[in-house]
């Protein structure tokens, strides 16, 4: 696995300022590694000198993924080994294919796939992508983080904050590639490169959000030879629309969910158990599984039938 190279300390200082707008998300405490690996909170005020002593390999930090709003910048993929590692880079360069720019970090096992969003977004909704992203690459225990929909008694969850030095191996892990090249040389570089990332569009993680498909499923054309009325029937009576919109909708059991066809903050979206359907209390509709197809794929009622088809039948 390939190291980083030791920093440059005359441009440190200005690195420090590039550092902290990307990967900080809060000042009133930071986390700080101890030399076994584990991190503790330290509950004071974090400082431009913290972070110095950071990229000076005095200390080491860690960042949390979710400010104290609950909002997260960012979501980041950990793998613990090296196969799970291998996969997470093609899913980096696979990714890239569909627009959604991702970065791979080193670590002392496997690595880190950071995936920067292009504003603070709900914990919540982050990690709805980023497990809409597990479900469509068939990753099941790929740790993500945030770990938290919210923050209730604590700071949440954190990863270790790049460029610094890990306290139980003394090594120092940079950013690579898919091809296992050095993002950059020089660890500054790799901080300015950093410094503004690319990141997921809004017009590309919606499209992530509103596609049910693996990156590797293509529908296969079948030729539908039942009336549209018949079929409709049988597309409604194949599954629940509770069962089916829970396929792209994070929704509580009981029904209740951020509407995902308009910027939703207080869960508008509700489907009905016992009447089987479903509805937005924003004026966005509702219906049977066919209207929410047809809402979710902007397509008209003979195109969703046929896209159900493929799916349910």
């Amino acid at each position: 696995m390939q190291k980083e190279v030791l920093l440059n300390s005359i441009e440190l200082e200005n690195c420090v300022r590039s550092l902290t707008n990307t990967f900080i998300q809060r000042w009133d405490l930071y986390p700080l590694q101890l030399n076994d690996g584990s991190y503790v909170c330290i509950k004071k005020t974090l400082t431009m000198s913290h972070i110095l002593s950071h990229l000076k390999g005095e200390i080491t930090l860690g960042c949390y993924v979710l400010n104290e709003q609950s909002e997260a910048r960012f979501i980041v993929f950990d793998a613990d080994d090296q196969p799970t590692w291998d996969r997470l880079i093609q899913m980096s360069t696979t990714l890239s294919q569909r627009d959604i720019p991702s970065y791979l970090e080193t670590s002392r096992r496997g690595g880190h796939l950071w995936i920067f969003f292009w504003k603070s977004i709900p914990g919540k909704t982050a990690r709805s992508f980023g497990k809409r992203l597990l479900k469509q690459f068939d990753f099941s225990t790929l740790e993500l983080f945030p770990k938290q929909n919210e923050l209730k008694t604590g700071p949440g969850s954190l990863v270790r904050l790049p460029f610094g030095i890990h306290r139980k191996t003394g090594e120092r892990y940079g950013f690579i590639t898919p091809d296992g090249k050095a993002l950059a040389n020089k660890t500054e570089d790799q901080i300015n490169i950093l410094t503004n990332p690319c990141m997921v569009t809004e017009r590309a993680f919606r499209k992530i959000m509103h596609d049910p498909l693996s990156f590797d499923q293509k529908p296969v054309p079948i030729p539908i030879q039942e009336s549209s009325e018949s079929l409709s029937s049988r597309i409604k009576d194949s599954i629940t629309v509770y069962d089916f919109v829970c396929r792209y909708v994070d929704i509580s059991p009981t029904g209740r969910g951020l509407c995902p066809f308009h910027d939703d903050q207080h869960e508008s979206f509700a489907v009905n158990l016992d009447e089987n359907y479903w509805c937005c209390f924003a004026e966005c509709g509702g219906g049977s599984i066919i209207d929410f197809w047809m809402k979710w794929k902007s397509c008209d009622f003979k195109s969703a039938i046929r896209d159900l088809a493929h799916i349910l039948l």
